[in-house]
């Protein structure tokens, strides 16, 4: 015998089962839109700012190529110098792309170092031979960041390592790969985070051999190169520099106390380098990114691009 108040219960609850199925499902249909419609947002404004990025890059090339035909004299009166202070882009820049009606403005910030004001780690093998002037100077400057002097022995093995040998008349590949950034020194024993960080605004490691710049190095570096000038020496230069540039190292000698002998082997008032760093902000993508250039008479080249 059926009971009408069963089957009305079971009626209910299957009813109810339905319901939530149908619900989870069309919850489940949701979410994965969500998901989609988000993914393709982040991957528009991904796009939109590597576009930023890269005309960013041209506009550096530009002021680098404008500056080349002005001179051989690089120095921080410049307008390659100037950095850019975030500045809100106009919507004709991202080609009037928009998120939605909450999307941030694109932004962009961004400024060009001499990469040659800096100590160059790769000029201690010039020639496939030890240059120990740059390898003194690399010493000298550990020793000013109170880093053991020990570690440029670390690095001139490593660079040396690097280095195509010959043996009874035939070319043999290098041991190890050689340095590409300073980021790299990261595979050279005693290398800590640490110690590559106090390096980083005084040292680089460039794909040949340069003379760091006396228009635009920083005391410390200063102080490691040049023979018998001490770091407060070198600050009072850096504070007289900041008025003037030198043509010629002759010029920059009578600015320092005493007067030294300017090293030509280990100082210029020119560069060829550059680094040209950059942030850029397109709604939810925020994009830092650090671009190695080298600079010729009528060209400007990318040699390297880090993102992070």
């Amino acid at each position: 015998m059926r009971r009408p108040g069963l089957e009305r219960g079971v009626a209910v609850v299957t009813a109810l089962l339905v319901v939530m199925l149908a619900t989870t499902v069309v919850a489940g249909l949701y979410v994965r839109e969500s998901v989609t419609v988000r993914s393709v947002e982040n991957r528009l404004a991904l796009s939109q700012t590597r576009w930023v990025e890269r005309a960013a890059i041209d506009w550096a090339k530009v002021i680098l190529r404008a500056d080349a035909r002005g001179g051989v004299v690089d120095h921080l009166g410049e307008p390659w110098a100037v950095p850019v202070a975030e500045t809100r882009l106009d919507e004709t820049v991202t080609a009037g792309a928009k998120i939605g009606d909450a999307s941030r403005p694109a932004m962009l910030s961004g400024q060009i170092l001499d990469a040659q004001s800096r100590l160059n780690l790769t000029a201690m093998i010039q020639g496939g031979q030890l240059s120990s002037a740059h390898l003194e100077a690399f010493r000298r400057l550990l020793s000013l960041l109170g880093q053991p002097e020990s570690l440029a022995d670390m690095v001139l093995a490593r660079l040396l390592r690097s280095q195509p040998r010959s043996i009874d008349g035939r070319t043999v590949p290098a041991a190890e790969l050689g340095l590409l950034r300073l980021d790299d020194l990261r595979t050279v024993p005693g290398f800590e985070a640490a110690t590559i960080e106090a390096l980083r605004p005084f040292a680089t490691v460039l794909p040949e051999p340069t003379l760091v710049n006396v228009n635009t190095a920083p005391a410390e570096v200063l102080a490691a190169v040049i023979p018998g000038v001490d770091l407060a020496a070198a600050r009072r230069f850096v504070a007289r520099r900041e008025r003037t540039f030198f043509r010629t190292l002759e010029e920059a000698a009578l600015q320092f106390d005493g007067q030294p002998v300017l090293p030509a082997n280990l100082l210029s008032v020119g560069s060829r380098f550059f680094l040209v760093r950059g942030m850029v902000r397109f709604d939810r993508v925020e994009a830092l990114s650090e671009t190695l250039v080298s600079r010729s008479s009528d060209r400007v080249e990318i040699l390297w691009q880090q993102r992070y």
